[in-house]
Protein backbone atom coordinates (compact mmCIF):
# COMPACT_ATOMS: atom_id res chain seq x y z
CA UNK A 1 0.00 0.00 0.00
CA UNK A 2 2.73 2.22 1.14
CA UNK A 3 4.47 1.09 -2.29
CA UNK A 4 1.73 2.03 -4.50
CA UNK A 5 1.36 5.93 -3.06
CA UNK A 6 4.64 6.51 -2.79
CA UNK A 7 5.60 6.29 -6.28
CA UNK A 8 2.98 8.19 -7.91
CA UNK A 9 3.69 11.13 -5.61
CA UNK A 10 7.39 11.31 -5.90
CA UNK A 11 7.06 11.83 -9.59
CA UNK A 12 4.40 14.54 -9.07
CA UNK A 13 7.14 16.31 -6.84
CA UNK A 14 9.74 15.58 -9.47
CA UNK A 15 7.27 17.23 -11.98
CA UNK A 16 6.15 19.74 -10.16
CA UNK A 17 7.53 21.19 -6.72
CA UNK A 18 4.58 22.25 -4.32
CA UNK A 19 4.16 22.93 -0.86
CA UNK A 20 1.25 20.03 -0.98
CA UNK A 21 3.25 17.22 -2.73
CA UNK A 22 6.50 18.37 -0.57
CA UNK A 23 4.28 17.46 2.80
CA UNK A 24 2.74 14.32 1.23
CA UNK A 25 5.97 13.76 0.58
CA UNK A 26 7.04 14.16 3.83
CA UNK A 27 4.25 12.30 5.69
CA UNK A 28 5.13 9.02 3.19
CA UNK A 29 8.94 9.01 4.47
CA UNK A 30 7.72 9.52 8.36
CA UNK A 31 5.56 6.25 8.04
CA UNK A 32 8.01 4.75 5.65
CA UNK A 33 10.91 5.50 8.53
CA UNK A 34 8.06 4.53 10.96
CA UNK A 35 7.41 1.20 9.38
CA UNK A 36 10.79 0.28 8.29
CA UNK A 37 12.32 0.30 11.80
CA UNK A 38 9.51 -1.91 13.05
CA UNK A 39 9.95 -4.49 10.25
CA UNK A 40 13.84 -4.25 10.93
CA UNK A 41 12.96 -5.02 14.80
CA UNK A 42 10.84 -8.35 13.79
CA UNK A 43 13.91 -9.31 11.43
CA UNK A 44 16.19 -9.40 13.66
CA UNK A 45 14.12 -11.51 16.37
CA UNK A 46 13.51 -13.76 13.73
CA UNK A 47 17.35 -14.10 12.73
CA UNK A 48 18.20 -14.58 16.67
CA UNK A 49 15.44 -17.27 17.44
CA UNK A 50 16.94 -19.22 14.09
CA UNK A 51 20.45 -18.74 15.74
CA UNK A 52 19.59 -19.95 19.15
CA UNK A 53 17.85 -24.02 18.66
CA UNK A 54 17.14 -23.27 23.10
CA UNK A 55 14.71 -20.30 22.44
CA UNK A 56 13.06 -22.21 19.50
CA UNK A 57 12.61 -24.82 21.74
CA UNK A 58 10.78 -22.82 24.54
CA UNK A 59 8.67 -21.93 21.57
CA UNK A 60 6.98 -25.26 21.67
CA UNK A 61 4.35 -24.50 24.16
CA UNK A 62 2.57 -27.52 24.27
CA UNK A 63 5.22 -30.02 23.61
CA UNK A 64 6.57 -28.47 26.69
CA UNK A 65 3.39 -28.33 28.76
CA UNK A 66 3.06 -32.10 28.25
CA UNK A 67 6.86 -32.86 29.06
CA UNK A 68 6.13 -30.78 32.47
CA UNK A 69 2.86 -32.78 33.12
CA UNK A 70 4.40 -36.25 32.86
CA UNK A 71 7.10 -35.50 34.73
CA UNK A 72 5.35 -34.18 37.50
CA UNK A 73 3.29 -37.46 37.23
CA UNK A 74 6.16 -39.49 37.37
CA UNK A 75 7.91 -37.43 40.41
CA UNK A 76 4.99 -38.23 42.30
CA UNK A 77 5.08 -40.29 45.18
CA UNK A 78 2.73 -43.84 46.40
CA UNK A 79 0.84 -42.67 49.21
CA UNK A 80 0.62 -45.77 50.59
CA UNK A 81 4.59 -46.39 51.40
CA UNK A 82 5.88 -45.53 55.03
CA UNK A 83 7.78 -42.96 55.80
CA UNK A 84 11.10 -45.03 56.54
CA UNK A 85 10.52 -45.64 52.58
CA UNK A 86 9.61 -42.17 51.36
CA UNK A 87 12.96 -40.65 52.91
CA UNK A 88 14.76 -43.63 51.25
CA UNK A 89 13.18 -42.71 47.84
CA UNK A 90 13.91 -39.13 48.43
CA UNK A 91 17.41 -39.37 48.93
CA UNK A 92 17.78 -41.54 46.04
CA UNK A 93 16.04 -38.97 44.01
CA UNK A 94 17.93 -35.73 44.96
CA UNK A 95 21.18 -38.28 44.51
CA UNK A 96 19.82 -39.08 40.84
CA UNK A 97 18.90 -35.48 40.47
CA UNK A 98 22.18 -34.19 40.92
CA UNK A 99 23.72 -37.01 38.87
CA UNK A 100 21.71 -35.61 35.94
CA UNK A 101 22.60 -32.11 36.90
CA UNK A 102 25.95 -33.07 36.33
CA UNK A 103 25.76 -35.54 33.05
CA UNK A 104 26.33 -33.01 29.54
CA UNK A 105 24.48 -36.20 28.05
CA UNK A 106 20.90 -34.77 29.38
CA UNK A 107 18.98 -37.54 27.86
CA UNK A 108 15.90 -37.26 29.79
CA UNK A 109 16.04 -33.15 29.03
CA UNK A 110 12.90 -31.41 27.00
CA UNK A 111 14.43 -31.74 23.26
CA UNK A 112 11.21 -31.07 21.58
CA UNK A 113 11.58 -31.30 17.55
CA UNK A 114 12.21 -27.72 15.97
CA UNK A 115 12.99 -28.57 12.31
CA UNK A 116 9.57 -27.86 11.30
CA UNK A 117 9.46 -24.51 13.19
CA UNK A 118 12.67 -23.91 11.84
CA UNK A 119 11.06 -24.13 8.65
CA UNK A 120 8.15 -22.11 9.73
CA UNK A 121 10.57 -19.05 11.05
CA UNK A 122 12.29 -19.59 8.20
CA UNK A 123 9.35 -18.83 5.64
CA UNK A 124 8.70 -15.72 7.88
CA UNK A 125 11.90 -14.50 7.55
CA UNK A 126 12.12 -14.77 3.89
CA UNK A 127 8.83 -12.95 3.76
CA UNK A 128 9.96 -10.21 6.47
CA UNK A 129 13.54 -10.09 4.41
CA UNK A 130 11.47 -9.46 1.33
CA UNK A 131 9.34 -6.67 2.90
CA UNK A 132 12.41 -5.07 4.44
CA UNK A 133 14.00 -5.15 0.54
CA UNK A 134 10.74 -3.45 -0.72
CA UNK A 135 10.93 -0.84 1.86
CA UNK A 136 14.89 -0.19 1.19
CA UNK A 137 13.72 0.10 -2.68
CA UNK A 138 11.57 2.52 -1.41
CA UNK A 139 14.28 4.46 0.93
CA UNK A 140 16.23 5.02 -1.86
CA UNK A 141 13.92 5.92 -4.30
CA UNK A 142 13.00 9.13 -2.22
CA UNK A 143 16.55 9.98 -1.63
CA UNK A 144 17.36 10.15 -5.43
CA UNK A 145 14.00 12.05 -5.33
CA UNK A 146 15.42 14.39 -2.79
CA UNK A 147 18.59 14.75 -4.43
CA UNK A 148 17.05 15.42 -7.34
CA UNK A 149 14.96 18.26 -5.73
CA UNK A 150 18.16 19.80 -4.32
CA UNK A 151 20.25 19.58 -7.72
CA UNK A 152 16.64 21.51 -9.84
CA UNK A 153 16.77 24.08 -6.62
CA UNK A 154 20.56 24.56 -6.81
CA UNK A 155 20.27 25.37 -10.59
CA UNK A 156 16.92 27.67 -9.58
CA UNK A 157 19.13 29.80 -7.04
CA UNK A 158 22.28 29.78 -9.71
CA UNK A 159 20.17 31.17 -12.24
CA UNK A 160 18.66 33.61 -9.63
CA UNK A 161 22.34 34.50 -8.58
CA UNK A 162 22.81 35.12 -12.68
CA UNK A 163 20.20 37.23 -12.91
CA UNK A 164 21.17 39.26 -10.21
CA UNK A 165 24.75 39.69 -11.43
CA UNK A 166 23.34 40.91 -14.86
CA UNK A 167 21.11 43.31 -12.83
CA UNK A 168 23.80 44.68 -11.16
CA UNK A 169 26.16 45.21 -13.61
CA UNK A 170 23.24 47.01 -15.87
CA UNK A 171 22.25 49.68 -13.02
CA UNK A 172 25.94 50.00 -12.66
CA UNK A 173 26.15 51.22 -16.10
CA UNK A 174 23.33 53.04 -15.68
CA UNK A 175 24.38 54.87 -13.07
CA UNK A 176 27.39 55.70 -14.88
CA UNK A 177 25.19 57.36 -17.66
CA UNK A 178 23.36 59.15 -14.99
CA UNK A 179 26.74 60.14 -13.53
CA UNK A 180 27.63 61.84 -16.75
CA UNK A 181 23.98 63.33 -17.22
CA UNK A 182 24.74 65.09 -13.69
CA UNK A 183 27.91 66.29 -14.84
CA UNK A 184 26.47 68.26 -17.41
CA UNK A 185 23.65 69.53 -15.46
CA UNK A 186 25.64 71.92 -13.08
CA UNK A 187 25.16 75.18 -13.53
CA UNK A 188 28.56 76.11 -14.85
CA UNK A 189 28.96 78.09 -17.97
CA UNK A 190 30.51 76.37 -20.37
CA UNK A 191 30.80 77.22 -24.31
CA UNK A 192 28.85 73.61 -25.07
CA UNK A 193 25.53 75.25 -23.69
CA UNK A 194 25.67 78.23 -25.86
CA UNK A 195 25.24 76.28 -28.97
CA UNK A 196 22.27 76.48 -30.61
CA UNK A 197 22.37 73.19 -32.38
CA UNK A 198 19.96 70.19 -30.95
CA UNK A 199 21.78 67.39 -32.94
CA UNK A 200 24.63 67.99 -30.24
CA UNK A 201 22.09 67.17 -27.24
CA UNK A 202 21.27 63.62 -29.11
CA UNK A 203 24.67 63.42 -29.90
CA UNK A 204 25.75 63.17 -26.61
CA UNK A 205 22.28 61.46 -25.47
CA UNK A 206 23.49 58.64 -27.74
CA UNK A 207 27.29 58.38 -26.77
CA UNK A 208 25.93 58.30 -22.91
CA UNK A 209 23.71 55.47 -23.78
CA UNK A 210 26.10 53.34 -26.76
CA UNK A 211 29.07 53.58 -23.64
CA UNK A 212 26.46 52.34 -21.41
CA UNK A 213 25.99 49.92 -23.41
CA UNK A 214 29.69 48.61 -24.49
CA UNK A 215 31.03 48.51 -21.16
CA UNK A 216 27.88 46.43 -20.50
CA UNK A 217 28.53 44.01 -23.17
CA UNK A 218 32.34 44.25 -21.83
CA UNK A 219 31.24 42.95 -18.46
CA UNK A 220 29.03 39.78 -19.78
CA UNK A 221 31.77 38.86 -21.87
CA UNK A 222 34.20 39.16 -18.83
CA UNK A 223 31.78 37.22 -16.75
CA UNK A 224 31.16 34.33 -19.24
CA UNK A 225 35.34 33.90 -20.05
CA UNK A 226 35.56 33.66 -16.33
CA UNK A 227 32.29 31.31 -15.57
CA UNK A 228 30.42 33.80 -13.65
CA UNK A 229 27.72 33.49 -16.16
CA UNK A 230 26.81 30.26 -18.34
Amino acid sequence: MLEKEAYPALDALTSKVSTLNLEHVRKIKSRLVSISGGVHKVRDELEHLLDDDADMADMHLSEKLVYQASAGQSSRFDVGKGPGEFDEEREDDEIEREEEDDDDDRSTAFTPKIDELENLLEAYFVQIDGTLNKLSTVREYVEDTEDYINIMLDDKQNQLLQMGVVLSTATLMITCAIVVTGVFGINIHIALFRITDTNVFWEATGGMIAGAAALFATAMLYYRKNGILR
